[in-house]
């Protein structure tokens, strides 16, 4: 399992690093307006384009089409091959074996999820090390794996950088459509578990959780 927070600055490319449906990311492409989202599926999208004995033959299947007995060949073939004809080619993904041994999942804070609901925009943020002195990058070495949260980082004084805005819509749909027809990412709402556990009762909190407990 591996679980990154709904702000962090690489949630889109971690979410669509698992999609191995080229259909979907062809939607994506096509009904995304955030520019990002489309070049991390166009990256992710492989396109093979047909060769010149491959049109002929789908070509060849189309002829067919309007023959008594479609030359033997089903209605679901002729289709497939106007298919073929009509792309050019055939769409498959990029590094398909990638994270292949390990399920994703997101964080869900509330802020995000309230700034779905009011149709805001999302800052995407980590803590902004390139700019730590010596002593503020011996503390982040030391305590950023415990503390894991850029909010409470943010409060404790330290820097943060925003790498960038989004609506927060849109990466709601990205999770959506992506959850939907692959599986993944699941989803945890991190603040809704932490507001409800018992380990705050031992000065503790939930910063992940295993695979059956989204």
């Amino acid at each position: 399992m591996i679980m990154l927070s709904d702000w962090h600055p690489d949630i889109i490319e971690f979410i669509i690093s698992k999609m191995q449906n080229p259909r979907i990311l062809r939607y994506l492409l096509e009904n995304t307006e955030d520019e990002q989202i489309k070049k991390a599926a166009q990256d992710k999208l492989k396109f093979t384009p047909l060769t010149a004995q491959e049109q002929d033959m789908y070509q060849g299947i189309i002829n067919y089409k309007q023959i008594p007995g479609l030359g033997g060949f089903s209605d679901k073939i002729i289709k497939e091959a106007e298919e073929k004809l009509r792309t050019g080619g055939t769409y498959s993904v990029h590094n398909s074996e990638f994270l292949t041994g390990a399920n994703i999942s997101v964080c869900l804070t509330s802020d995000f999820m309230e700034a779905v609901e009011n149709d805001e925009e999302y800052s995407l943020r980590f803590p902004d090390v390139e700019k730590y002195d010596e002593e503020e990058m011996k503390f982040y070495n030391e305590n950023w794996h415990e503390i894991g949260d850029v909010r409470e980082w943010e409060q404790m004084g330290y820097k943060v950088r925003t790498y960038r805005k989004m609506r927060a819509k849109e990466l709601w749909n990205l999770i959506n459509v992506c959850a939907t027809y692959s599986a993944e990412p699941g989803i945890f709402f991190i603040d809704n578990a932490n507001d409800m556990t018992n380990a705050k009762a031992y000065g503790q909190k939930v910063v992940a959780t295993n695979p059956c407990g989204e």
